[in-house]
């Protein structure tokens, strides 16, 4: 089964001037800033309902998007990405007591993504 694309992450220093820009842009609504992290309201058609969030990061750190793919068996695709030339940025690790199972790769061209079994 194909994994599919189910979540994304804007990294930059300034999210108001992000959530401004993309609302202006993309016609996009925000959830209010919890923290670091600000939620993209998802408001795709219910076949493409793809979320995700502005996070915060320090003043001068380089900005990044990282997309997140959902897979059936988390350990069997992270031991595929190595050998495949990935490089480990955070292992598999669960979310909480309860949440999912995730990790954060790169690849060989030097892209991040995050996989998660949910």
């Amino acid at each position: 089964m194909p994994s599919p694309l189910v979540y994304f992450q804007i990294a930059t220093a300034d999210i108001e001037a992000a959530r401004a820009f993309y609302g202006a842009l993309f016609d996009r609504k925000f959830g209010e800033p919890a923290g670091r992290v600000a939620p993209i309201d998802a408001q795709g058609p219910g076949d493409f309902d793809v979320t995700g969030s502005l996070l915060r990061i320090r003043d001068g750190a380089m900005p990044f998007a990282t997309p997140w793919f959902r897979v059936d068996d988390l350990w069997a695709r992270f031991d595929r990405a190595l050998a495949l030339g990935a490089q480990v940025m955070v292992p598999i690790r669960q979310g909480g007591a309860e949440g999912p199972h995730s990790c954060l790769l790169r690849s060989p061209d030097g892209q991040t993504f995050g996989v998660v079994q949910a």
